[in-house]
């Protein structure tokens, strides 16, 4: 009793006559950059996806909507962090002054010009870091002290 096998889905079938855009997931995940399966779920989440027989589409024009209206909101989130977080533009002379004893690691790379690894790396090994709910500082009398310790006479 072998049963022959449904012919595939005919998708011209089911978007003619629309003026939309459909793409199986596989087509939407490679469009947009994303895995397979956080594509689906994310057709699944917004209503995007369109259940066939044994298959679905997704319109991309509410996946284009939802991306656009979720992007402003990323950007205006991303400003009100970097307004919270701006840079010090005098650190080096808050630091010279006695004002800013810790800075963050970030901020030493720069203050240093090395790189974040570098200076990770150099703050462990003074013993200059200090961890206070979740944000590491680091000591910058003692990372001068570490530095000036390889001085050559």
């Amino acid at each position: 009793m072998n049963r022959p096998k449904p012919p595939p889905v005919n998708l011209d079938k089911y978007c003619e006559g629309r003026s939309r855009n459909y793409v199986s997931y596989e087509d939407g995940a490679r469009m947009y950059g994303m895995t397979y399966w956080g594509f689906v779920r994310l057709c699944q989440e917004i209503g995007a996806n369109i259940p066939l027989r044994k298959t679905s589409i997704v319109d991309t024009e509410i996946v284009e909507a939802y991306i656009e209206e979720h992007t402003l909101e990323m950007v205006e989130e991303k400003e009100k962090a970097d307004m919270a977080r701006r840079k010090i533009e005098d650190l080096e002379d808050l630091i010279k002054l006695g004002k800013k004893k810790y800075v963050r690691i970030a901020e030493g790379a720069e203050l240093y010009s090395v790189g974040l690894h570098t200076f990770e790396s150099w703050a462990k090994d003074a013993g200059a870091t200090r961890k206070v709910k979740g944000v590491v500082l680091v000591n910058t009398e003692k990372i001068d002290k570490f530095i000036e310790s390889f001085a050559e006479d």
